[in-house]
This record gives structure tokens, sequence and C-alpha cells, in this order.
């Protein structure tokens, strides 16, 4: 696996937001082709000492999605301060999802300003996962502004974990005609969690037909993933 993304993610019971990656591409790197063996983990968990020496070889080599690997991999092992060293790096040579790891390590911290001003940066270059935390952020706020902003290019990335998360955050506010209309279109690109969603607020309006239906088309997809 490749460390890459420190992520944001609503659970189902409204946890801390947490969870797997975007796959949104990452701006203005060329060395993802480059960076190619895949870390290694001993039965602990652990990454093992040959790959985070291969991984940090790579990192010291100044490739930028190496660096911010190297980054997550020293996170891992409770080196923060190593951590936002190569993260930092990495945002120096152009990319932006270290931009998003060293707002979630602020975030992370409680520092929710030095959070917002960092993902606001990776977000203008286009990383989803940095406009989905400033979107989390607003709404902590009641940003209406910067709500209204960054949602609709949240959409337009067509990457269904993001939008399913905007579902969840607006559904925890109340706002469920909005929160539907996330959930419709993460369900559109095949998100199972967002299919469920959707059902649960559809089975409580007492539309259960639809929401029988939803919840086939949710296990379907899970088989298929």
């Amino acid at each position: 696996m490749s460390f890459r993304r420190l992520h944001l993610r609503a659970s189902k019971d409204g946890g801390l937001l947490v969870g797997p990656p975007t796959g949104s591409r990452d701006e203005g790197t060329d060395d993802a082709a480059a960076v190619g063996p895949e870390i290694e983990h001993d039965a602990d968990g652990r990454v093992t000492p040959e790959s985070l020496a291969s991984v940090r070889a790579d990192a010291e080599r100044g490739l930028p999605v190496a660096m911010a690997n190297y980054g997550a991999a020293l996170l891992l092992a409770g080196d923060q301060a190593g951590a936002e060293h190569w993260f930092t790096r990495s945002w120096e040579a152009g990319n932006a999802l270290a931009g998003f790891n060293l707002g979630t390590l602020h975030w992370t911290a409680g520092n929710r300003n030095q959070a917002r001003l960092m993902w606001e940066h990776a977000a203008i270059r286009g990383d989803v996962d940095a406009m989905l935390g400033l979107v989390r952020l607003a709404f902590e706020r009641d940003d209406r502004q910067t709500i209204e902003r960054w949602v609709p290019r949240i959409y337009a990335q067509d990457l269904a974990f993001p939008i399913t998360a905007v579902g969840a955050a607006f559904g925890a506010r109340g706002y469920i005609s909005e929160a539907l209309r996330a959930y419709t279109i993460a369900g559109d690109l095949g998100d199972a969690y967002a299919m469920e969603y959707r059902a649960e607020i559809l089975e409580a309006r007492g539309e259960h037909e639809q929401a029988s239906t939803l919840r086939a088309r949710a296990a379907e997809a899970e088989r298929m993933y």
C-alpha cells in the first residue's frame, strides 16, 4: 500500500472524519510512476525497516510523492515532527496532497485556523480532500458562504467518497434535502454507503419501496466492490 493521505471521513455513527483514499489526482507531481515498490508491513502492522529505508531513499532523491509517503510512514511510527518535515518538503516541491496532510496534522492538534489556511492553499490547487476539510470546518462555524463555495466543486470531481461525506455533514445538521442530493450523486457513482444513507432517510419518510430498492442496490454494489 502507499501512505499518501491522512483522511477525513464522516462515519456512520457521526464520529471522527477518517477514511480511505479518494483517488483524486496529485497535482504538480510527476513521480507517481517512480514510486513503485509496495510498502511492506510486519506481523504487527508496522512498516518493515527495509521498506521504510526504500521509501526514505526515494524521498531523499527529492521525489514529491515519495516525500509525502515517507512522512506518512513516519507519522504511523509516531514521529510527528519527522512527518511534518517531510510533508512540508513535499508541499514545497509542488505536491498538493502533502498540503492536505499538513492541514490534517493541524486539525488533529486542534489548530483549526492553521488547518483552514493550509487546506485553502491545497484546495485552490484542486485537492478534493482539502475542499472537504474546508467544508467540515465551515459547518463547525456555520459558514454558509464557504460551504456554498466548495460543495459544488466537490460534486464536480465525480469522486463518491467526498460527496458522501458532504451528505453526512448536511444530514447531521438537519439539511435533509441537501443530504439527499449528495447521497444521490454519490450513489449514482456506485457508493453503497451513500445508497444506504439515502435509504435511511427515505425509510423515515415512509417511502419504504424506494428504500428497499436502494438497499438492494447497495448490497449489490458491496458485492461488486
